[in-house]
This record gives C-alpha cells, structure tokens and sequence, in this order.
C-alpha cells in the first residue's frame, strides 16, 4: 500500500511539473499582439518613415552627375505638378452624430485618427446611453474630402461618415448601419479638442 501511495504521488508530480500541463488554465500575455494589425497600412508606414525612406535625394544627384559628365545630352523637359497637399488629420477628434430627430439623441465619438499619407486608421469610443463603447476607424483622405468608416463591434453597428474639411473642422453626413441595413442616418461634425 505505501508503494503504491509513493508512485502515485510521484505520478502527480510528473504531471503538474510537465511544461504540457504547467500552462494549463493560464492567460498568457503576449507583447505582439496587435488587435488593429493592418499588414498594408504598417508597410505605407514604414515606406514613409521607416529605414529604407528617402528623400530622393540621391536619384537627383545621381542624376545631375549623370548630366554633367555627358557633354552632349540635352538636358530634358519635365512638368512637375504640384498635388494638393492633403490636410493633416493625425491626433484626437470629437464627432457629434445628429440624427435630426427628436427622439434621436446626439451621439458623440471621441477618436484617435492615425495618417499615413491618404489613409487613416484609428482608435477611441462612442459615448452612448450613459458608457463608453470601444470603436475602430478606417478611412481615406481625397483633397479636402474624408471617408471614415467607424465600427462598434460589440453592438454590430457601422457608421459611414462622408466629411468634407472647413477651418479645421470636418463637416458632413453619415449613416448607421445595423446587420447590414441603414439604421439611421444625419449630420456629423467633428473637431479637434481644445479647439
């Protein structure tokens, strides 16, 4: 009997030492994970910030070398036209949703916008009923024109918002979408706290 009261305490000790059985009913937190993982807006990023940027100038003195030793190349016409410069939307914004309504109350969302040339994503929250929901945002910027696309996963709603840029301020329409059906739909401002 006490043979077999010391193989099976050896037995359970085998098992609870096991790296197989040690990490059992654990959480386990990891420092690479990324919820809002966007494989094409990290690579614009990193293209535009990251170690392999440049400013071009060294393809205009390779190419000025190029010009100076060749005595007989004439030098080439080019038209250089100047794109609109797109609006700075990185930082927090503050958007008001009015459904126009009265029994429709004014929504608020307070976001994180993050800029990589013409795109945007983001992070922050819409205030609704007395909480805070967690929301993400994607979009696109086209002149003084903004697409932003805001999702609350938690309640399944999508808010489309088509804003237009004025005085630092962004002014425009947009449209709640429930399981894929417009839910309602208003005017939406958005501004810059503390501004």
């Amino acid at each position: 009997m006490k043979m077999k009261s010391v193989l099976s305490l050896a037995l359970i000790l085998v098992i609870l030492a096991s790296p197989a059985w040690a990490g059992c009913g654990r959480w386990v937190i990891r420092d690479n994970t990324d919820f809002l993982a966007d494989p094409l807006f990290d690579e614009a990023v990193e293209s535009s910030t990251g170690i392999n940027a440049s400013d071009g100038s060294e393809e205009i003195q390779a190419v000025a070398n190029q010009t100076e030793n060749d005595s007989t190349a004439t030098a080439p016409e080019t038209i250089v036209q100047k794109e609109d410069p797109i609006i700075d939307l990185d930082g927090k914004w503050r958007i008001s949703l009015n459904g126009g309504g009265p029994e429709v109350a004014i929504k608020i969302m307070n976001v994180i916008l993050i800029q990589s040339s013409s795109r945007l994503q983001g992070y922050g929250s819409l205030a609704e009923e007395g909480s805070d929901v967690p929301a993400t945002a994607t979009g696109e910027i086209s002149r003084d024109e903004v697409s932003l696309q805001v999702k609350v996963s938690s309640q399944q709603k999508d808010y489309s918002l088509d804003l237009v840029h004025e005085n630092g301020r962004l002014q425009g329409s947009y449209s709640l979408y429930q399981a894929e059906r417009l839910a309602e739909s208003g005017n939406a401002t958005a501004i810059r706290p503390g501004s």
